[in-house]
């Protein structure tokens, strides 16, 4: 009897030798991606610190994560440009610095599409609760689908129209009747109805942020693991926010912030970098993860996170969902879980077929868009 989970535990080392590390791993993916959830939410929430500016804030994060990026390169060689070999067969040393025309053609785009996607999701945190963003969000799943479709990354089959329109019916069942869960102050202004919408948007750009990530970044040897990605799309992110940071919320009214006198200078500039340095561990976190777990591992272990995430709403903000929503959860999670199987046998099909080159080695998660590379 003592001896069977000694073996068990055995066999799981010999299946899975890396085991320590991406137990270690996910739990720390769990715990930083949370604490930035729940951080946002209290830090842009009407009902919470009301620091007001999350486009500004937002863009203030991809600086920081630009200048952790070359502190790593710095002092991680691993990271570096590494030496590649042409068709003459000699070594040849890659230049930092990226030709503009592609720059402007494949890193800019993703650069604008993940800053769609990240500001407009710190943004909704202003009218709707946690878990109904983490909810909503959900839906990336039905726009990377349909911008694979539209990039012909996808094939539209019968299989992925079907995981579309369950999808579709499992978010709306999750998001019907949230409005009565907020207070009278964000009902009577349909600030609910504005939180979804931007989600949606912002959902709708992280499709298209893992579109173009397969299409430009994938094999680009400039983006070849997540700091080398950070180093080139976060300031692209960082002038674009800014810009439109500056038009939509106004940098002197930013300047201007009750904050800055009530909490004081420095607690102020500490609470606004904390979420760069939060991401940036969980980028880390994150590819470690993609090194040492299967694919199938991860998108369960995904899903999981999501859900715990609803969990810890639930306690630290007290949503609340009805039952109607609940079954909508499951049904999206069902679904999603549908999907990675799918994409699962898909993939092992096209590896037994000797096509591994033309696999597309990735599962569709919220966050790890920005560590998805080839292996």
């Amino acid at each position: 009897i003592i001896e069977k989970p000694k073996s068990l535990i055995k066999n799981l080392y010999i299946h899975y030798p890396n085991l320590n590390i991406i137990i270690i791993s996910i739990i720390l993916w769990y715990i930083l991606s949370m604490t930035i959830s729940v951080y946002n939410r209290w830090m842009f929430s009407t009902e919470k610190l009301n620091f007001k500016y999350p486009i500004i804030i937002t863009s203030f994060h991809q600086l920081l994560l630009t200048f952790l990026s070359i502190i790593s390169l710095i002092i991680f060689p691993k990271f570096r440009l590494n030496t590649i070999t042409n068709n003459n067969s000699t070594g040849e040393k890659l230049n930092y610095i990226i030709p503009f025309k592609e720059y402007i053609f494949k890193i800019l785009p993703c650069s604008i599409a993940s800053a769609g996607d990240i500001g407009l999701g710190n943004t909704s945190f202003r009218f709707i609760t946690l878990s109904l963003y983490t909810m909503v969000k959900t839906s990336s799943l039905i726009f990377v689908l349909l911008w694979g479709v539209f990039f012909k990354l996808e094939k539209l089959t019968f299989k992925i129209f079907l995981i579309v329109i369950v999808m579709i019916g499992g978010v709306s069942m999750m998001i019907y009747g949230q409005n009565d869960n907020h207070s009278e102050i964000i009902k009577s202004t349909n600030f609910v109805f504005i939180g979804i919408l931007l989600v949606l948007i912002s959902s709708c750009m992280s499709g298209l942020r893992w579109a173009l990530t397969q299409i430009m970044l994938k094999r680009n040897k400039h983006t070849k693991n997540p700091i080398l990605t950070m180093l080139y799309v976060s300031p692209g992110m960082f002038i674009f926010l800014l810009i439109v940071g500056i038009i939509v919320e106004g940098f002197k009214n930013f300047l201007n912030a009750d904050i800055w006198l009530n909490k004081g200078t420095l607690i102020t500039v500490i609470l606004i970098i904390i979420p760069g340095f939060l991401a940036f561990l969980m980028t880390i976190a994150e590819y470690t993860l993609l090194q040492n777990a299967s694919l199938l591992t991860l998108s369960i272990a995904g899903i999981f996170k999501e859900l715990l995430t609803i969990f810890v709403s639930w306690v630290i903000f007290d949503d609340k969902l009805s039952l109607l929503n609940i079954i909508g959860l499951i049904i999206t999670f069902s679904d999603i879980i549908c999907y990675n199987i799918y994409r699962y046998n898909v993939n092992d099909n096209l590896m037994k077929n000797n096509q591994l080159d033309k696999v597309d080695n990735e599962f569709v998660d919220i966050e790890m868009d920005n560590v998805v590379y080839n292996k």
